[in-house]
């Protein structure tokens, strides 16, 4: 899968080390995105599919379903990206950037891809046939492609731990994790963030805390090693904790 436009613009002569560092902070970022749309989703379809009139209620799932993706039916020539192009885009960058061999990343984005616009065919088939397609059909397709993409997600996070791993020294991509633990917990399990924090620092929070210090102080930017540490210190660390993600 490859995106065609970029958001934003990346310089084309940053250092390997920026450009990962950057990507990762915009691909987590695209990452809670489309875990926020998934979620938003699987709210809406039961409260919107109701079946009283069915071919608009189609309607109004595939319009959200499309910020998945980068062309809407409406306007094809937007700029403005869906969260899937945007995850590719920035990918592309990490991948050049990085040192890690990972071909599992570009795969489940495509993966994803090809569920969507699957999905999207038959809708267009339901708008046109409301009357003819049984509304519990339609409604466990919609679910089963949520439930394939919520998968996918998490197979997506847990590959993307291996440049995380690689980025551990990096004092942005830490305080990231730590900023949107809660948000990224919520979506992929209790303590997933803790535990991946425990398996880059076992030493716990003084060696959390000494990579993040290092990295904002050497920079002149020790207010934000401030600001962050007590953010550090409310990570829950426990010693004896047997982490589920992969990273190594």
């Amino acid at each position: 899968m490859r995106s065609l436009n970029p958001w934003p613009i990346f310089p084309t002569d940053l250092e390997p080390p920026v450009a990962r560092s950057l990507s990762l902070q915009f691909i987590m970022q695209e990452l809670i995105a489309s875990f926020k749309l998934l979620r938003h989703l699987q709210t809406l379809t039961p409260e919107q599919l109701q079946g009283a009139h069915l071919a608009q209620e189609i309607a109004s799932i595939f319009n959200e379903l499309e910020k998945f993706l980068l062309f809407s039916l409406e306007n094809p020539f937007a700029q403005k990206g869906g969260v899937l192009d945007k995850l590719c885009f920035y990918c592309e960058i990490l991948l050049q950037a990085s040192s890690v061999k990972d071909q599992e990343i570009p795969m489940i984005l495509e993966e994803m891809r090809n569920s969507i616009l699957r999905i999207k065919s038959k809708m267009i088939g339901w708008k046109k046939m409301a009357a003819f397609h049984p509304f519990d059909e339609i409604l466990l397709h919609l679910f089963e492609l949520y439930s394939d993409l919520q998968f996918k997600l998490g197979r997506f996070f847990s590959a993307l731990t291996h440049f995380l791993q690689e980025a551990r020294s990096d004092e942005n991509v830490l305080l990231y994790l730590i900023e949107h633990k809660h948000e990224f917990n919520s979506y992929l399990g209790t303590r997933t963030i803790e535990d991946l924090l425990y398996r880059f620092f076992p030493a716990g929070h003084a060696q959390l805390r000494a990579v993040i210090c290092e990295g904002y102080t050497r920079r002149g930017f020790s207010a934000i090693f401030a600001d962050a540490e007590p953010l550090i210190d409310a990570i829950e660390w426990e010693a004896s904790c047997q982490p589920s993600l992969q990273t190594q």
